[in-house]
Order: C-alpha cells, then structure tokens, then sequence
C-alpha cells in the first residue's frame, strides 16, 4: 500500500480555503428562545449553524421513510438542546432562524385573498416577525381549574418527541390525554383517557388551549392587504413546501 500523498492535495485545500474565506454570511447565530430555554435539562444556550447544499441534499433525498427531513436539518444545525425535547414554540423559532441563516433574511411566500381568491406574492423579513416570550413565572407542568368539572388537571407543554401523536386532527384529540399528567390528583394515563372521552367540550377546549399556549413563541399573523380587491384582514403566514428554499 503506497504512503504517497497527493501532490496536489495540499494545493486544493488551500485553494478550497482561499475560496471560501470571504464568503458573505454568517457562520454561526447565537438565538433567545421563546421559551428561555427554562424547561430544558442543563441548558446553556443555542447556537444554529447554517445548512450547507451537501447537507441538505443527503437529508431530502433520503430514501428512509422513517427520516423527518425538518428534524434532521435541526440535529444537523442546532447546537445547545436536544432536538426531541423541543417545545413547538422554539421549534418554529429556530426552523426561522435557520432559514434565515441558511437561505437569507426573507420569507417570501403566496398568498390566496379569502375575499377574491387572487393569489399574490408577498414577503416578510425574517427577523421582524415578532416574538413572544414566556413570562418568568409560568411553569411546566401547571395546574388548572377544569370549568365544568371543577376539579384541578396538571398539564404540560408537548416535546418533538411527541409529535408523531399529534399529526393529524383525529390523533391530536385521541392523544391529549397524554399532554395531562394527572387529573383530580390521578395519575393514571388509562383513567386521564377514559375520562377525557366523557368531559365537556369547554372542558376539552380548555385543556388544548393550555397545551398549545399560541400566545408565546412567534406571532406568526401578518395584515394583508390585497392588491386585487383591496381587502384588508390579518392571516398566518403560510409554511409550505417551499419554505426552506432561497425563492
């Protein structure tokens, strides 16, 4: 076997650094968690890197089903925190910021008017999408009053790692039970499911909206107006298929 190195190794990788060396963006962008990072083990901050072209080609033509090309693009770029136990507030967060990073500082995406149905382009800069973050006394898991039972529910925010339940809207009503850790003081995930089946629909209602707490994280609503009609209404910015791409 020949010890023999590449005479024109050296030479490339120098080129290849010289090349590369005034590349005009950010290497790495260090991130304020909706959350502030307080419901996390042994958190000491988050650093997201950017994705490179070959890394993001390995993670989208993969052929394992199995594979979350979002999670991966996360493991991959995220530094700090254990990517599957990631509350959705910071997950939206930091697929922004990622993109931000990777792809440049704007979103740009379509738009249908619910009032003539005209589909518009529009754009918003990435880092001007407010962001609400928690306040300093709420705590996970809390406790509630169930308004029609009248009887107290701990209940605590959903991971990455429980996603896989909450996938569809017949799941996320069949799974919820697995978001209350104890209901009148009982434990048992078998009897919080049982149970949840017989409840009302406020006390339900109540319960998803303590799950979700939809007012922290990014406020993901943007007044549009539209050119072709002149409507004028607040809608969710759309994330489709095309929201990890430069266009």
């Amino acid at each position: 076997m020949s010890n023999l190195k590449d005479p024109k190794a050296e030479k490339r990788d120098l080129e290849l650094q010289k090349l590369f060396e005034n590349v005009p963006y950010e290497n790495e962008m260090f991130v304020d968690l909706p959350s502030k990072g307080r419901f996390y083990s042994n958190f000491n901050g988050v650093k997201v890197i950017p994705l490179l072209f070959e890394d993001e080609q390995k993670i989208l033509m993969s052929k394992n089903k199995n594979i979350n090309p979002i999670n991966e693009m996360l493991i991959k770029c995220v530094e700090g925190i254990n990517i599957n136990d990631l509350l959705s507030m910071d997950k939206l967060y930091l697929l922004m910021k990622l993109k931000e990073l990777s792809y440049g500082p704007e979103y740009k995406f379509s738009v249908i008017c619910p009032a003539c149905k005209a589909n518009t382009d529009s754009s918003l800069l990435i880092d001007g999408i407010p962001v609400n973050r928690i306040p300093d006394d709420l705590v996970d898991p809390r406790e509630i009053t169930l308004p029609m039972l009248k009887v107290k529910a701990n209940i605590k925010f959903p991971r990455n790692s429980d996603e896989q339940y909450f996938n569809n809207p017949e799941n996320s009503t069949n799974n919820l039970y697995r978001l209350v850790v104890s209901l009148n003081g009982n434990e048992d995930p078998v009897f919080i499911s049982k149970a949840m089946k017989k409840m009302h629909i406020r006390d339900i209602k109540t319960i998803e909206k303590e799950v979700h707490k939809s007012e922290y994280g990014l406020d993901t609503s943007f007044q549009f107006d539209c050119p072709s009609c002149g409507h004028s209404t607040k809608i969710s910015i759309p994330f489709d298929a095309n929201f990890f791409s430069v266009s």
